[in-house]
């Protein structure tokens, strides 16, 4: 029987990049889920009414982009971009010093319960939709809040960073503008728009 080689992996400085691009991406997929499902001032929450059917499913695409995202992060799988291989990957090379690899693998240990969480979610509505679990009842199993999956986030960019110091490459930093533009955009149309709920009841 023939047996079919694995193929080749990128470059392990390309694959860092590639993961630390991921982390904040999967930040701002949680910061843009987390804007539209915040409580807004009546003026804001009358021009997302405006465009209800936009809205209705923009927060939900934005979480099931995190969930995705952030799932895929924490994987064990050898054949794709995942944080807790590339750190298994550069110890077995000895890329990292005993400290370095002590210090990353406190952080995967910290991140695992709640990565389990997220795996939960990815695994029975987004990647697969489960045929015995009804969408309430996976996040009930689940249990996991806002805040956890925030923190998640921030447990991973710790990890991708002190992984590329080791290999001299630059840290990342979460970008904060989506959210921002996200607001400046809703203000836009609120200020804009002549025929808003608000501007209706006004007159």
């Amino acid at each position: 029987m023939k047996i079919t080689p694995m193929p080749r992996l990128l470059p392990i400085d390309e694959r860092l990049e590639r993961a630390a691009q991921l982390v904040v991406r999967t930040r701002i997929f949680y910061d843009l889920w987390l804007y539209f499902e915040d409580k807004h001032p009546p003026a804001i929450f009358d021009v997302m009414e405006d465009f209800s059917e936009f809205f209705r499913f923009e927060p939900h695409a934005h979480f099931v982009a995190f969930v995705v995202h952030i799932a895929a992060l924490f994987e064990k799988r050898r054949d794709t971009i995942n944080l807790p291989s590339l750190a298994k990957e550069m110890k077995a090379a000895n890329l990292i010093s005993a400290q370095g690899a002590t210090e990353v693998d406190a952080l995967l240990s910290q991140a695992e319960q709640l990565a389990s969480k997220v795996i939960i979610l990815r695994s029975n509505l987004f990647a697969h939709r489960s045929a015995t679990l009804s969408y309430a009842d996976a996040f009930k199993k689940a249990a996991v809040t806002s805040n956890q999956l925030r923190d998640l986030t921030e447990t991973a960019l710790k990890i991708a960073n002190r992984l590329l110091v080791v290999r001299g490459l630059s840290d990342h930093f979460f970008n904060p503008l989506p959210r921002e533009h996200a607001e400046a955009m809703l203000t836009a149309l609120m200020q804009k728009n002549p025929n808003s709920k608000r501007t209706r009841r006004a007159e």
